[in-house]
C-alpha cells in the first residue's frame, strides 16, 4: 500500500511537469533554461544534506555518470526539447509510456526478470493507447523530432531505475548523485549564455521549485523508492498513471482543451496497469523481483 501512494504521487507530481515547461517555454525559456532551473533548485536542497551526510554517501565516479546520463541533465534536456517540436500529449504517450515497456524488457535481458502473460498483455495494451493517443494529432514531420526525443528520454530514465537496481544503490544515493553530477552543466550554463532563466524572475522561480526541488529531488525520490519496494518492471508502471493527468494538467495550467482521443487511450493505460498488477492472465501470483 506504501509503494501504490507513492507511485500515485510520483505520478502526480510528473503529470504536470510537462504543463509546467511547455508554460515556461512559452514565455521565452529554452530547453537548456528548464534544464539548468532543475539543476540549481535540486542543488539547494541537496548541498545542505551533503554537508551534514558527507560525500561517503555518494556512489562512485563511475555509478554518477551513468546514473547522471539516466536522470540528469541529458534526460531533462532531451524531455523538455521534445516539447518544443511536439504536442504535450506525446510526452505522456512516448517519454512516460514507454518508460515500462523498455524497462520489462531491458530487465529480462539483463536480469533474467520473468514476463509473464499478463505482463506481455498489459505492455500490448499500453503500446495500443500510445498509438491512439499519437493519433489523434494530424501527422508532422517536426512531431517526429519531438517523439524521437521523448523516446530517448524513456531509454535514459529507465537505464536510472535499472542501474539503481544494479548497484543495490538507495534513492538518497541517485538524487545526491545525479544531482552533484549535472552541477558542471551549471558552469557551461551561466558562462556561455547571453540570457538566463534569472532574466525572468517569477518564472525563472517557479521553474526552480517545480523542476528541481519537486521533480529533481521529490519525484526522482518517491521513483527510487518505489523501485526499491517493488522492483523496476512493476514500479515503473506507475509512470503510466502520468498520461492521463496530463491532459486535465495541460487544461488548468495552459488552457488546453481534452481531446477525445487522448481520454480513450489513456483509459487503455488504465486497463494495461490493472492487468499488470493482478495479473488475471497467469494462474498462480508471480513473485515480481523478489518483492511482491
Amino acid at each position: 500500500m506504501i509503494a501504490v501512494t507513492l507511485g500515485v504521487l510520483g505520478s502526480l507530481m510528473w503529470g504536470a511537469h510537462s504543463s509546467v515547461s511547455v508554460f515556461g517555454l512559452r514565455t521565452g525559456l529554452d530547453s537548456f533554461d528548464i534544464a539548468a532551473a532543475r539543476v540549481v533548485g535540486a542543488a539547494f536542497a541537496v548541498i545542505p544534506f551533503l554537508l551534514v551526510r558527507g560525500l561517503s554517501i555518494l556512489p562512485p565516479v563511475k555509478q554518477t555518470l551513468w546514473l547522471t546520463l539516466g536522470a540528469g541533465v541529458p534526460f531533462g534536456l532531451l524531455n523538455v526539447a521534445g516539447l518544443q517540436f511536439a504536442p504535450v500529449s506525446h510526452t505522456g504517450a512516448i517519454s512516460l509510456g514507454c518508460v515500462p515497456l523498455v524497462t520489462a524488457f531491458a530487465a529480462n535481458r539483463f536480469f533474467g526478470d520473468r514476463v509473464s502473460v499478463s505482463h506481455l498483455v498489459a505492455l500490448s495494451i499500453l503500446v495500443l493507447s500510445l498509438t491512439v493517443i499519437w493519433s489523434t494529432r494530424p501527422f508532422e514531420w517536426i512531431h517526429v523530432v519531438g517523439d524521437v526525443c521523448f523516446f530517448g528520454s524513456a531509454c535514459l530514465w529507465a537505464s536510472y531505475g535499472l542501474n539503481l537496481r544494479r548497484w543495490q544503490l538507495s534513492p538518497v544515493q541517485g538524487m545526491t548523485a545525479i544531482t552533484i553530477g549535472s552541477m558542471p552543466y551549471l558552469l557551461w550554463y551561466f558562462l556561455a549564455r547571453e540570457h538566463t532563466f534569472f532574466s525572468q524572475v517569477d518564472q525563472g522561480l517557479l521553474q526552480v521549485l517545480y523542476q528541481g526541488v519537486v521533480i529533481g529531488v521529490l519525484a526522482v525520490l518517491i521513483y527510487g523508492k518505489v523501485l526499491e519496494m517493488i522492483g523496476p518492471m512493476m514500479g515503473t508502471m506507475f509512470l503510466a498513471v502520468s498520461p492521463f493527468l496530463i491532459p486535465f494538467m495541460a487544461l488548468l495550467i495552459l488552457g488546453q482543451p481534452i481531446d477525445t482521443g487522448d481520454v480513450t487511450g489513456l483509459f487503455l493505460v488504465v486497463i494495461s496497469m490493472m492487468i499488470a498488477f493482478w495479473k488475471p492472465f497467469d494462474r498462480r501470483k508471480e513473485v515480481v523481483d523478489g518483492n511482491v
